[in-house]
Parts: structure tokens; sequence; C-alpha cells
């Protein structure tokens, strides 16, 4: 029996896995997403059948965020395999045969198109009903604070479209924000569609609102599982107003707008970046004109806007955003979570590095602006006697051109691709290493950098040696050659000798490391980051 697997989300050893427990006579094959994104609808399925598959396996991270699979399996089906199986990393399993998928699918997929035209219209109507809802307050709906004493209680929506179970900026923002939030006396209620990794369950009140693979487009998709979350969260809110709600803004969502609307709580929204410059430029969504009006929905609402960097709040006012409302609140990091002597000389065990090997880390998605590709350009240029190797933690679209071009420089050796770890084990694996590197590149169109990596802070607080980008708040947080040495960004000669040159000097990354740890406690801590949110519901109720 032979299986083409396609891993969606560029797990394949994971995949491989899980296959061989259910196919343990198999072979199994690869097909690449970029082989099948690169190509038409004919080529596309030729592709595939050239395969002759009898098995077509599709593996995501989260079966529920897989939009699509009608459609994936009428894919497989009409490359001639027997058996199409959807399946993720948490035990999902989707198994049809050829027959039942080409004689149901077609009709499956047209009544999908027809409910997503209706999800649409809907979803329009209910847009102008709230967009006239907050004209009727312009001033942002600054409400009156509930009559309790006392801790404040928020309760904190996360709705974006996609899952948390993976570690990352997100959960570590998550997380970060809520421990801290917790520890300066407030009371949390978490509203999500999905688990979020690393979540202290114990001191946190949690509401899953699953969301359901229904959506002929990404928008459609988008927009029912808004109705879906945002039916579930108004409710819990509804039932127990907190004193304010803090969303994380999302692609097409309103819901913290709808329960603040309902409610009379203030919405207080986490920015992290315009969805629309997202979905111009990274994430092909479609449907930007509608995508436009709910992010100005969402401002408009808000009582107070968080953004993590001056150049988002700079493009929020540039927009007509009110200035009183836009306050500037960088990620952060835990330093008792992320610190030096937490387990790194195990795991670099566990990963077969000699003592006398230098240690190079990268942490993050494997996606546009992490720079992950000048990383793997810079590796080549490292000397081939050098004794330095590199971890690479984490996943995305671009991990198969990184590992074209470490194969074709007769570097993949010197790499060890982690993939997706568990949220717990990365301030190990980060402690193992002797050098952490933060490669970011300038956007593809020209603007301004908006980010706030929380890698860059875990980093510092790891007291480790740090290569970095002079990029945005990247070289704004890092000082040169104090708490660590930065480098044009994509300039891949200088990042190679940065790496190198701290790999000859272990005086110069403690030096380095010790001075960064030390910024990090003192300026760049969730609790700073916590307090200021906290400090902001206060003064909204004077």
């Amino acid at each position: 029996m032979k299986i083409v697997l396609l891993a969606l989300d560029g797990e394949v050893k994971r995949a491989r896995e899980i296959l061989g427990t259910r196919y343990p006579e198999a072979t199994i094959e690869e097909i690449s997403r970029d082989e099948i994104e690169s190509l038409r609808p004919a080529p596309r399925l030729a592709a595939l059948r050239a395969r002759k598959p009898d098995v077509f396996a599709v593996s995501n991270e989260r079966l529920v965020w897989q939009r699509g699979q009608n459609a994936l399996l009428l894919f497989g089906a009409m490359a001639g395999a027997r058996e199409c199986v959807l399946f993720d990393a948490h035990q999902g399993w989707q198994v049809e045969k050829r027959g039942q998928i080409l004689s149901t699918v077609p009709a499956r997929i047209t009544w999908e198109a027809v409910l997503s035209g209706i999800t649409i219209a809907r979803a329009r109507k209910q847009l102008k009903d709230l967009e006239n809802a907050v004209a009727l307050n312009p001033t942002g709906l600054k409400k009156k604070l509930a009559d309790r004493t006392g801790a404040p209680e928020l309760v904190y929506l996360r709705a974006t479209p996609g899952a948390g179970t993976q570690f990352g900026g997100a959960s570590s923002h998550i997380n970060g924000f809520v421990r801290a939030a917790i520890k300066q006396g407030a009371k949390i209620r978490f509203v999500s569609n999905d688990e979020i990794a690393g979540l202290d369950q114990t001191g946190t009140q949690s509401k899953i609102i699953w969301p359901e693979p229904f959506g002929s487009t990404r928008a459609a998709f988008d927009l029912h599982n808004n109705f879906v979350f945002t039916r579930g969260a108004v409710k819990e809110i509804e039932t127990n107003p907190p004193d304010f709600i803090y969303q994380r803004y999302s692609r097409f969502s309103w819901a913290g707008v709808e329960a603040s609307l309902n409610t009379g709580r203030p919405l207080f929204l986490e920015y992290n970046g315009s969805e629309v410059w997202v979905g111009q430029h990274w994430d092909k969504v479609g449907m930007l004109g509608m995508l436009e009006r709910v992010e100005r929905l969402n401002l408009n609402a808000a009582a107070h806007i968080f953004v993590v960097s001056e150049v988002d709040r700079d493009n929020l006012l540039r927009a007509g955003v009110s200035a009183g409302k836009v306050i500037v609140n960088p990620n952060g990091v835990d330093v008792e979570i992320f610190k030096p002597n937490i387990g790194g000389a195990g795991e670099r065990q566990k990963l077969g590095v000699e003592t006398d090997e230098t240690l190079v880390g990268f942490v993050g998605t494997f996606g546009p602006w992490h720079g992950v590709l000048a990383l793997a350009e810079a590796i080549t240029l490292i000397p081939a006697d050098a004794r330095i190797r590199f971890l690479l933690i984490g996943g995305g679209s671009l991990r198969g051109e990184v590992e074209r071009i470490l194969n074709e420089a007769g570097q993949a050796e010197r790499v060890i691709f982690a993939g997706m770890i568990a949220h717990d084990r990365v301030p190990a694996m980060l402690d193992a290493c002797d050098i952490l590197a933060s490669p970011h590149v300038p956007l593809a169109d020209g603007s301004a950098f908006f980010g706030s990596p929380t890698k860059l802070f875990e980093y510092m607080a790891m007291g480790k040696g740090i290569v970095a980008s002079r990029l945005g708040q990247i070289g704004d947080v890092l000082e040169n050659e104090k708490t660590a040495l930065l480098v044009e960004p994509g300039n891949v000669r200088e990042l190679s000798d940065a790496i190198r040159r701290l790999a000859g000097s272990r005086e110069l990354r403690q030096r380095l490391g010790k001075s960064a740890r030390e910024a990090a406690i003192a300026r760049h801590t969730w609790s700073h980051n916590a307090a200021l949110v906290l400090y902001a519901y206060l003064e909204c109720g004077d």
C-alpha cells in the first residue's frame, strides 16, 4: 500500500509517525504544500495522480480549523486514491472511501457554497447594524464601570482563526499577560476558540467555543465562525458581566464589540497589527473591503487600544484613530520561566551536541518576516570545519525552502530541526543554546516593521549571546555591543560573521547575555505589560 502525504502544517515527521501506527505496512511518499500551491488545478491533480496513491492523507494541526475538507477529499479521490484521510496532531481522524466521496462530496460542496453565500449576506447586515450602534457612541464606548469592589474582573476573548495549541508569540503573549494580571490581583475568565498551549487552568476560568469546519472560502469560514464564537462569548459575558472586556483583535471578529454594546462594559482591544495589511500581503483571505470595515468597527468601539509598537500607534493615528485611545504596550517575558540554567544541559545531551560545539538557536515561525531564509543563507557561509551547529525550533510555510538551501549547500548535517515542541519545553531548549538568533527581515512592501517579537524578550531573559537585526523595535530594545550584536536586516554575510564572532568568544557571550537579562528584568516583563492594562481600567472610571 502506498500513502501520499500532504502535511499542510509542515510537520512531516509527526504525520509520518501517526500514519505509521495506522498503516504499519505502508510506504509513505510526500507531496509538498509548495508544490500543490504553485500549480494550477489540472497540473496539481496530475502531480498527485502521477504518484499513484492508494491512500491520500492530509495532516494539519487541528482538523476543526481545516477549511475545504470536502475539496481535499474530492482531490484525492479524483487522483485515484482508494481512500482519503484527514487527520491532526490531537487524534482527530476522518477517513472516507473513494466511492463514497465521488457520490456525495460534489453535492456537499454545492450546499456548502450556498450556505456560505447566506452567511456572507447575514454578516453584511449584522456588520451594518453594529456600525450604526457604535456610531451612536463616538467617544469609543467609554462605559460606566460595574459596581464592584476589590480586584478587577475581566473576560479575555481569543477569537483568532487558527489553532492555539502551538507555541509561539501569540500563546506566549496570552500566557504572559494572564499570569502577570492574576499576580497583580485581577480575576480572569478566558473565552477561546481553541486550547492555548501552556495556559494555567488552575488560576483561570476557561471556556472553549469550538469552531466548525464550514465555509467554501476563507472569508466565509471566518465569518461563519465569528457567528459561532460571538454567540457563545456574548452569552457568557451577559450571564456574568465583568468590569471590562479584553479582546485580542482578530480577523473578521466582532465578539468584543457586540458584548460591549449588550452589557455596557468597556472594550479593551489588543491590536497586534492590521489584519487588512496581512490580508493584502501575507495571508490572502479575500473580501478585504469587508475586513477593513470590521477592523474599523473594532477600533471605533474600543475604549482603549493597546498596540505593541510605536509604528503600530503611528499607523492608527494616520488612519484617524484618536490618540487618547491608543496605548503602546510592547510584548514582554516572564523572567522566572525564561532564565539561565533551567534544563539546557539535559536538552543538549538529548540533541547530541558535543561539549566543544557552539549551538545557535532560533525559535519562531518559518514565515515571511522572521528571517529564517536569511538565517539559512548565513549558515551556508559557515566554514565546513567550524564547530558550530544550529537548532531551529518551529515550523511554517518556508521550512521546505530552508531545507532546500541547506541541502544544496551541503550544510544540512549542521542543523537540527526540532519542529513544533511542547510549550513548556521551550525555555530548556533555549537554555541548551550558546547563541540565540533573531534575523528578522524588512517587510516586502516597504512598510515600517511594526512587530514586537516575543522571542526577542525571551532571548534576553535567557542570558545568552544574541545576534539580531537592527530593525524596528528590535533595534530600539537591544543596544549593539552591550546587549547584543546587531546586524543589517537581510545581510547574510553580516549575520554569519556575527554568529562566528560570538561562537569564538565565551567572554563576549557572557557579557552581552548578562546585560540583556538585566535589561529584560528592569523594563520588559509581562508584569509591566499587564500593569499598563489594569491602570488603564482604573483610569477609565475617572
